[in-house]
This record gives structure tokens, C-alpha cells and sequence, in this order.
């Protein structure tokens, strides 16, 4: 830009060795460059606005109103994505904002999440056999695994520019932090909230432990073998009813899930729905009425008997699986559940392995036995019907035993009909990748259904942005009656749980798990895991250790990370205690409505009561934000699978492939600033080109403003400024408002496209270029130079305070020199409270003359483009223009006339000339006629500031001439 500027000031008139006047020109000067620093100088605007400004507001602010964004701990595993730094700095500029405008004391303790399965599987494959085997091998192994990766992850997080002390993190791994979890724990059982019940729950085959809802993800391609299987009825009573007693009766049913058949154990139907008969030779078919026709046509050999049989009539008929070569009887029950839009209207009930079929059979006293699939997903072949046990040990949720089930069906005439590739989705365990099974085993489960109400009542009190965060928390919580926390893994903070080894019934009086959970801090939850027969170290006096075991059961790695909020107090006590939210804001992606966002205010809420009463209706926050996932050019989610994932290393540093701008700290984090975050955000090579754009043109328009202010003496009196100036300050006080109600809203992108908008709109279509003349070739001392000077001062201190969250290394960068020029020994822009940069509501004010003038212009320049299109003038300057007030009532006019020495700036011709002749041609503007002539000046090239308003050739102009003169310059 500048040397831009100097080849408009006399470089050509030095090949004609003409006089060179350039050194009496005010040229911009400063040491502030376009490029963006890297490397040491990087490293140190990093360092100084990162954790040395944290620890200096940490003392100097100590006493000052908190603001807390409580940190989302991400997972000690793995380098990080362009998704960690979508959320770590959406974080910094929030309490960047809190700290420059609001003068807040920021608490900001970054977190890590260390326990869970991602580890414990890296793990496991590089542990021998015999260490495998070993719970406290494999903790020892995990732990030093999550302490590597958090060491790694602390240095990529601290390019990102944040603005806290990342050496002084939460772990969830840390004895201190597993405590305060335990403490958690102790209040579900002091609240009655704890059951452990043998129901089935959601089975991860290759990971070996039980699953919550918030850990599967659900395929909507999955395939399975579908089949109609038809049990025979062996109650007399229906058949002579039905007048069938000839022939064969069946209750025909549908299922996904073959590999379930051997753990039947009733049919369900609805005793308000209608059922009807099919016939086909001997066979007649037990269906749902509303679904005959969907059913013949899978067998049209089948013809519909047409018989109303109310449902209630089938209720405790008897059948058999013939498969299972039992000979078992098998009740047909009600169930709620059971719907007229799928299958057969009779629904297959295995209650050990679904969720309804569990509640139907404990509704009507069936034993719920243990599932008899092992670990790993596997048949118990002993535990199998007799006719199952041919089916081996085989992994259940494969294709190939779904079919050797249904093989056996058909051998006893029990298939209908079978879809070898019925696709629908289906959940997956969110680790492995893999389908789940459900899995009736022994679980600790938290009653959700007691506390519901009062979560729902916390989080009605909260902000969420957006809005529909609201509602999708509250229906995630609305729907979950019980949350299933323990896990069958060694890798996470054990239930401080013991056993009787006779009737290995669970101990859960208060002053036992007191006991051990003291214990546990004493001797840290790595010794639970020890092999001991006796256990007397762990349990209260006048307990024989030798009677009792250690539960191995882990905790769901969500209730972990849900008590991250316990490190936002001093003690457990003083969080549980507090009327009003622990932290201001909460910040994740969207997926933790069902995750973390649901975890911490669950526990939050259990921990508040009070011996199973008096909860109290608190959210651990009081904002939540959510922000979208990152996509590709493409549109698709990045994901180390599809190969289409950026780390923020990569996108800081540059890229050959794809080709990527280096965009450094500020620049990455203005990506962040301007994408929508709220939704799904796209990183792609053409995004972050115009992100480097623009990141460009702030540094352009910083060195233009800082080399403007070398000789700055200080502010002119308001009354003083042109209206012009005017017109610019109040378009600043403007954007400055609208970016504080932006920033308070979370509204990062706004803010950019209104600085955006501001920058090309305002400074550099207008002022910059009006003001330039003026700026180099007035003298020092003119009061309109000190007038614009006023004004790039106020616009250079309010872009500081606006960009100051968003790019912290940037303002830092121009904080140094401009300090010299004000002569201020604040070493930061972040170290001044908002007075330094807030406008006065002097600067609001009424724009619509100059809006009518710069409309006048525009219309005028549309006529100077053609002129220049036809060859008339090879630069503006050569021009000048002359208006007319054809009415003589112009109020445009008149206001032409109070500002006439503005104009030739203003046009960016060399004069602007107002006559009382009728012109020609004239312009409407606002309903007023102007008159307009654009003609070539009669006068000369200035030999210094080049306009045509010099009188003789190879002159100065008049203005020229006495700067020259006056300022005494040596040539």
C-alpha cells in the first residue's frame, strides 16, 4: 500500500530531473509489517498473550468479578484435529471479550479425559499375555499412555494462541480428581438413587463392557437376516374357539435378531388390537388384522380367514419352540409396546436380551435369567436350550449364526418367510465400530427418573445458543429413565463397591463406602485392583476382610467427565452448596446434549441432595453454547477414516496438498471467528484463501494507520473534526456497538463481517483515499491533517478492542508500536479496560447529508468510467468537476456549499468547482436536482502533489508552495 502511495509522489519526475519534493512529503513511516510473524517471534506474542497475560490478570485481578468457561476435557489420545481448535478458541475469544470489556478475573483451567476404552484397546495390543491379564499392568500402561499424549496435546494446543496456564490442567486420572468423583458416587447411594439390577443393556462384542445410549452411533445401512418364525399354539381352548382344532395353529412373529429365538421366553400382542387367521393346507396363522395384507403378499399360497379375534382372547394362550426340543410352555402376554405398523402384530420376547421384553417379563414375574452370550459376543454353548446347543460358540451378531439359527427353525417348520438382507439401522459401538447386541448382565444403574424433574427445571433457567440446544437436551433427558455406570474394564475409577463372597450380595451401607472411598485416596485407586483374599485394609474395623471382594466394575468413563465441575470449587461440598451455576459457560460440540452436557448436569443435580430429598434445581451452567462438526470441501465430515482430516498445525503452517495459505495463530483463528459455528463449519482450501485475504487486509489496514500516526500530537476538539471525519466516527461508534451485542451474544461471525464491512465499505473505498492527500501533502500542523490523525486514532484504538479476542497476536503486534506513539507503558492492549477504547455517544450522529453526497458521487463516477473507457483522461486527477443547484433549493446543495473545501478530496479529482450556471446534465438524488459537468482542469500538474491546480508547468500549487515554504524542508 505505501508503495503504492510513492509512485503517485515523483518518482517519474525524477527522470526528468525535475525537483524532487519528495522528502517534503508526510509518507507513512512504521516498523509494523504486512507479513505475518513467524517462528521465535510467533512463539513470543504467543507466550506474552497467552500465559503471561493469564497470570498477570490472575494477580493483578484477583479481587475482580470471576468469569468461568469451564473446559470440556478432551481425550489424553491421539494428535489433535481442526475440531480441538474450533472449540478451544471459540473459548479464548469468549473470555478474551469478558476480560477486555467487563474487566472479569478469567478462570480457565484447560482438562483432559483420561480413562475409557480408546486407551485400554491401544494398550491391550502392546502388553504381553501375561501382562494383558493383569488389571494393575494395564493401568500402569494407560496411565503412562494418557500422560505422554497429554504432554503432546498441551504443546499443539498452546499454538492456538489461549489464553491460560496449560502446565496447571484438571486429569481426570489425578488422585484428586478421582476423590471428588467417588464423593459423586457416595451421594447416589446417600440419595437412594443407586440399583444394580440383572436387565439388559447395550453390549459392545469387541470391547467387552457395557454401553451407554451417549457411546453408540447408529448405522443407517446396517444389514440383518429378518425372518417370520411361526410357534406352534398348544392351548386346546383357542383352537376349538377358533374351530381350528384340526389343524395346525401358529402365532406368527418378526424379528431382526434370529440369534435371540433360544432366549424366548413369551409373545407379546396388544389386547387392543384386532387379530385375525391366515390358512394355507393344514397351517393356519395367528396375525394382526391391520397387517394381513402385508403379509400375504409374502406368501400368496396363504388366504385370509376372515375372524375377529380380540386381542384379549390370547392372553395367556400357551406355545412352544419346537428348536429348542424343551418341550418349555410359553405364555403369550399384553404389551405396550407392541405396534400395528411392523411385522406380525405378535412381537418375539427374549428378556434378556430387550429393553421392553425386560419390562414385560418383570411385569408379569418372569425370571429374568443371566444372558447366555458370553463376553466377547459368543454363545454359552451349556447354557443353550438342548436343540440351540448345535449352534456352537459362535460370535452372535455375525450373518453366518443368524443363518445357522434360522437353519434350525426350518427344520422344525417354523419359517414363514426370511430377508437375507433386511437393511435399518442399528446401532454400533462408537469405538469399535462393530454392532452392539443387548445383554442382560449384572449393572450398577443411576434412577434418572427420580431426579428428571428437576434437571428438566435447572435447564429451563439456563441460555442455551443456540435455542434448539434447549430442546434437544431436554428430550434427550425427558426420554432416559436410567443411566447404566458400571463398566467391565480395567481402565477408569473403580465403584468403591465389596461383595459377600458367599451370596455375592453387594454391601452399600454409608459408613463402608466412606470407609474405602478415604481408602481409595489413601492408597489411590490403582491398589483396588490388587489380588487380595483378604481385604482388611480397605474396610472398617470389625469387618473380617477374608468374607468380602472387591467389586472390579469401573465406572462409565461420562460420569467421570460429568463431575468435571467438582474442580470449579474448592471442595465437593462448595459446589454441591452453590444457588447458582459453578461455571458461566459451557462450550462442546453438539453431540454432547447425549454426552457430556447431559452427564455433568445429571451428577450435578444428584450431588445436590440431601438423604434422597431437597435437590436442588442448578445446572452446572449458566450458558451453553454448541458448535457443529467440521466438514470438507465436499461437505462430508472429516474423519481419520475417510483421510479428508487437518490438524491446526497443518492449517497454521500451510500445506502443499491440498495448497493452503499459511495462515499462522491469528489467521487460524480468524477462520474460526468467521465460520457459523453453531452449525456444521466447512475447512477447505478455497475458505481459508479468503481467509488469509482478509487476515492480509488487517494488517495492510494497521501498517496504513500506524504509519499515518508518526507525528501524532493528540486529539482535536470534536467541534473541530469535518463532517466527514464526523460521518467516519459515527459509522465506528456503530460498528463498535454492534460488535459488543455481537460478542455478548456469541456472535463471532457477525463480528467479522461487520469489521469486514467497516474496513472496505468505510476505510478503504473512502477514507483512506480521501485522506491520503491530506495526510502527505498538508503541513504537520494543518488542523485538518490533526483532524484526520484524530480520527485514524480512534479507528486504529476501536479496531485494537474489537479484534482483540479474535486476534490476539495481531493486536499485540500493533500494541507495540503504537505504544511509542502514544507514549503509554502498558505493555498490552489486554492490561486497559474498556474506558481506553470505548467511543463516546458524541460521535452518534445524523449521516443522511453525506449518505445523499456519497450517493451524488456514486452516480458521478458511473459517468467518470465511461469518460475513462473512451480515452478522455488517463487519471482522475486530471479532472474537475463542477456542480449546480438548478432549483436554487437544494438542501444537498447547500450543504456542498458549507463543506466545499472537502470536495476534491472527497471526489478524488483535483477540483470541485460550485457555479450558479445551468448545467446540462443533472443527477436526482433523494427527489433534489444537482447539475454536473465533468470537464479536464485549465490548470497544471503540481509538481508535489500532483493534482492539476498549479498555474504554471513544472510548479507548485498555491497550498504546495506554502508548505514548502513554512515547513522549512530541506529538499
Amino acid at each position: 500500500m505505501v508503495k503504492l502511495f510513492l509512485r503517485r509522489f515523483h518518482t517519474k519526475s525524477q527522470l526528468h530531473n525535475k525537483p524532487n519534493y519528495s522528502k517534503t512529503l508526510h509518507l507513512p513511516k512504521t516498523n509494523f509489517g504486512p507479513k505475518i510473524p513467524r517462528d521465535g517471534k510467533r512463539e513470543q506474542l504467543i507466550k506474552q498473550t497467552g500465559v503471561d497475560l493469564y497470570k498477570w490478570q490472575q494477580k493483578e485481578r484477583q479481587y475482580n468479578t470471576p468469569f468461568i468457561v469451564h473446559d470440556g476435557p478432551p481425550y489424553a489420545n491421539g494428535d489433535l484435529h481442526i475440531g480441538h481448535a474450533l472449540n478451544k478458541i471459540c473459548k479464548d475469544m469468549i473470555n478474551r471479550f469478558e476480560l477486555i470489556y467487563t474487566d472479569k478475573l478469567i478462570e480457565y483451567q484447560p482438562g483432559w479425559d483420561c480413562h475409557g476404552l480408546p486407551i485400554e484397546l491401544k494398550v491391550e495390543g502392546k502388553l504381553s499375555t501375561k501382562e494383558f491379564k493383569d488389571p494393575m499392568e494395564i493401568r500402569k500402561a494407560c496411565k503412562e499412555w494418557a500422560k505422554e499424549w497429554i504432554e503432546k496435546q498441551k504443546l499443539q494446543f498452546g499454538e492456538l494462541g489461549i489464553m491460560t496456564d496449560f502446565n496447571k490442567p484438571y486429569v481426570t486420572m489425578n488422585n484428586e480428581y478421582e476423590y471428588k468423583q467417588l464423593l459423586v458416587f457416595r451421594k447416589l447411594i446417600e440419595n437412594g438413587l443407586l440399583s444394580q439390577q440383572l436387565k439388559p443393556v447395550w453390549w459392545g462384542c469387541e470391547t467387552q463392557t457395557a454401553l451407554a445410549e451417549a457411546e453408540l452411533e447408529y448405522n443407517d445401512n446396517h444389514k440383518s437376516v429378518a425372518v417370520y418364525v411361526k410357534f406352534p399354539v398348544v392351548d386346546d381352548t383357542l383352537k376349538n374357539k377358533l374351530n381350528v382344532r384340526d389343524k395346525n395353529l401358529y402365532l406368527l412373529i418378526w424379528t431382526s435378531t434370529p440369534w435371540t429365538i433360544p432366549a424366548n421366553k413369551a409373545i407379546c400382542v396388544n389386547e387392543n388390537f384386532t387379530y385375525t387367521l391366515i390358512e394355507k393346507e393344514n397351517d393356519v396363522l395367528v396375525v394382526a388384522k391391520s397387517l394381513v395384507e402385508k403379509i400375504l403378499k409374502l406368501d400368496q399360497d396363504y388366504k385370509h380367514i376372515d375372524t375377529d379375534i380380540p386381542g384379549k382372547e390370547l392372553i395367556n394362550v400357551k406355545y412352544i419352540n419346537p428348536a429348542a426340543e424343551d418341550g418349555i410352555k410359553k405364555p403369550v402376554l399384553h404389551g405396550d409396546h407392541v405396534v400395528e405398523s411392523t411385522g406380525t402384530g405378535l412381537v418375539h420376547t427374549a428378556p434378556a436380551h430387550g429393553g421392553d421384553d425386560y419390562l414385560t417379563a418383570k411385569q408379569n414375574n418372569i425370571n429374568i435369567e443371566s444372558s447366555f452370550i458370553d463376553n466377547h459376543g459368543k454363545y454359552i454353548v451349556d447354557q443353550l436350550p438342548k436343540g440351540f446347543q448345535k449352534l456352537g460358540p459362535l460370535k452372535v451378531n455375525e450373518i453366518r449364526t443368524n443363518m445357522l439359527c434360522v437353519e434350525l427353525l426350518k427344520q422344525q417348520d417354523m419359517i414363514f418367510h426370511l430377508n437375507k438382507k433386511f437393511t435399518h439401522s442399528y446401532p454400533y459401538d462408537w469405538r469399535s465400530k462393530t454392532p452392539v447386541i443387548q445383554r442382560a448382565t449384572p449393572q450398577w444403574f443411576v434412577n434418572v427418573e427420580k431426579i428428571k424433574p428437576v434437571a428438566l427445571k435447572a435447564i429451563s433457567k439456563a441460555n442455551f445458543y443456540p435455542k434448539s440446544g434447549y430442546n434437544r437436551l431436554s428430550s434427550f433427558i425427558e426420554n432416559r429413565n436410567e443411566w447404566c455406570i458400571s463398566r467391565q474394564r480395567s481402565w477408569g475409577v473403580p465403584l468403591p463397591i465389596i461383595y459377600k463372597k458367599k451370596s455375592n450380595e453387594p454391601v452399600l451401607q454409608l459408613e463402608v463406602i466412606d470407609h474405602i472411598i478415604d481408602k481409595m485416596k489413601e492408597f489411590g485407586t490403582d491398589q483396588w485392583f490388587s489380588k487380595e483374599d483378604d481385604i482388611s485394609r480397605w474396610i472398617p474395623n470389625g469387618m473380617k476382610g477374608t468374607e468380602y471382594y472387591k467389586g472390579q466394575d469401573t465406572m462409565d468413563v461420562w460420569f467421570d467427565s460429568g463431575t468435571s465441575w467438582t474442580t470449579l470449587r474448592d471442595t465437593v461440598e462448595e459446589c454441591n452448596d452453590s444457588e447458582t451455576p459453578l461455571a458461566d459457560v459451557y462450550l462442546e460440540g453438539s453431540d454432547q446434549h447425549r454426552g457430556w452436557f447431559q452427564s455433568s448436569l445429571l451428577n450435578k443435580v444428584i450431588a445436590s441432595g440431601d438423604d434422597g430429598h431437597d435437590f436442588k434445581a442448578v445446572a452446572p451452567f449458566k450458558n451453553a453454547i454448541t458448535h457443529g462438526f467440521i466438514t470438507d470441501g465436499k461437505g462430508q465430515k472429516m474423519s481419520k477414516s475417510k483421510g479428508n482430516i487437518f490438524s491446526p498445525k497443518q492449517a497454521m503452517d500451510g500445506n502443499k496438498k491440498p495448497l493452503t495459505p499459511y495462515l499462522g495463530t491469528d489467521g487460524l483463528r480468524l477462520w474460526v471467528a468467521s465460520s457459523n459455528y453453531k452449525q456444521d463449519v466447512s475447512f477447505n482450501p478455497e475458505v481459508l484463501t479468503r481467509v488469509s485475504d482478509v487476515h492480509k487486509k488487517y494488517r495492510l489496514t494497521f501498517k496504513y494507520l500506524l504509519g499515518n500516526l508518526v507525528e501524532y500530537q493528540g486529539p482535536i476538539e470534536y467541534d473541530q473534526l469535518s463532517v466527514l471525519d464526523k460521518y467516519v466516527l459515527n459509522s465506528l461508534y456503530e460498528l463498535q456497538e454492534s460488535c459488543i451485542e455481537n460478542y455478548k451474544e456469541y456472535n463471532f461471525s457477525r463480528v467479522i463481517s461487520s469489521i469486514n464491512l467497516h474496513v472496505n465499505s468505510i476505510l478503504s473505498a473512502i477514507y483512506f483515499d480521501v485522506s491520503k492527500d491530506c495526510l502527505y501533502t498538508d503541513s504537520i500542523d494543518s488542523v485538518r491533517r490533526k483532524s484526520i490523525q484524530t480520527v485514524l486514532n480512534e479507528i486504529l484504538k476501536t479496531y485494537i478492542g474489537i479484534l482483540a479476542p479474535i486476534q490476539p497476536l495481531l493486536v499485540q503486534e500493533v500494541w507495540d508500536e503504537y505504544k511509542t506513539i502514544i507514549k503509554s507503558d502498558i505493555d498490552s492492549p489486554f492490561k486497559l479496560n474498556w474506558d481506553f477504547y470505548s467511543l463516546p455517544k458524541k460521535y452518534k450522529a445524523n449521516i443522511n447529508e453525506m449518505t445523499a453526497l456519497f450517493k451524488l458521487r456514486d452516480e458521478i463516477y458511473k459517468d467518470i468510467e465511461l469518460l475513462k473507457q473512451n480515452k478522455f483522461f488517463t487519471n482522475k486527477l486530471e479532472l474537475e468537476i463542477q456542480l449546480s443547484n438548478p432549483s436554487g433549493n437544494s438542501k444537498l446543495f447547500k450543504f456542498l456549499e458549507k463543506n466545499k473545501s472537502l470536495l476534491d478530496d472527497i471526489f478524488l479529482v483535483s477540483k470541485v468547482s460550485l457555479i450558479d450556471e445551468n448545467l446540462k446534465q443533472t443527477f436526482n438524488v433523494n427527489g433534489e436536482e444537482i447539475g454536473v459537468t465533468i470537464r479536464k482542469s485549465d490548470d497544471q500538474k503540481c509538481l508535489r502533489c500532483w493534482k492539476f491546480t498549479a498555474k504554471e508547468p513544472d510548479t507548485l500549487c498555491n497550498k504546495c508552495e506554502n508548505v514548502v515554504n513554512n515547513d522549512n524542508v530541506n529538499m
